[in-house]
């Protein structure tokens, strides 16, 4: 039961022991990359700045409200609009049974029509028929 333990710890000793071996070893850097790594560092930090100075204006525009005055603005221009489509798909729903109304009556007065010039024609032509067989 011992073994197991001690094996376990032999390993992680070793393990540290090589691990720190390996970081002694790293190369210096020559002045050259020390003058580039600072230049690195500079240009970053100026970015830097400019981020968190960018992250400042937007973190006081969103607390002077600028943008929920925009939002509220959008938001009641999509009601209008909404509106105005709700609207408009009335006005052209209503047209449209102006429409098929309209053309019913004009169905409907056509068979009529038809009916009566049938029922009057029918009649001239029988009379007609009448005088000759006298």
């Amino acid at each position: 039961m011992l073994r197991p333990i001690t094996l376990a710890l032999l390993l992680c000793g070793l393990v540290g022991t090589a691990s720190a071996q390996t970081a002694d070893n790293t190369p210096s850097e020559t002045p050259t990359e020390t003058a580039a790594s600072q230049q690195d560092v500079g240009t970053l930090q100026a970015e830097l700045a400019k981020v968190e100075a960018e992250r400042q204006r937007l973190a006081d525009q969103l607390a002077a409200g600028d943008g929920s005055d925009a939002l509220t603005q959008l938001q009641d221009e999509n009601q209008q609009l909404r509106n105005e489509n709700q609207a408009a798909r009335l006005e052209a729903q209503s047209r449209l049974m102006a429409q098929q109304q309209r053309w019913f009556m004009v169905g409907g007065l056509t068979v009529a029509l038809s009916l009566l010039a049938g029922f009057m024609l029918a009649k001239i032509g029988r009379s007609k028929r009448r005088e000759w067989l006298n």
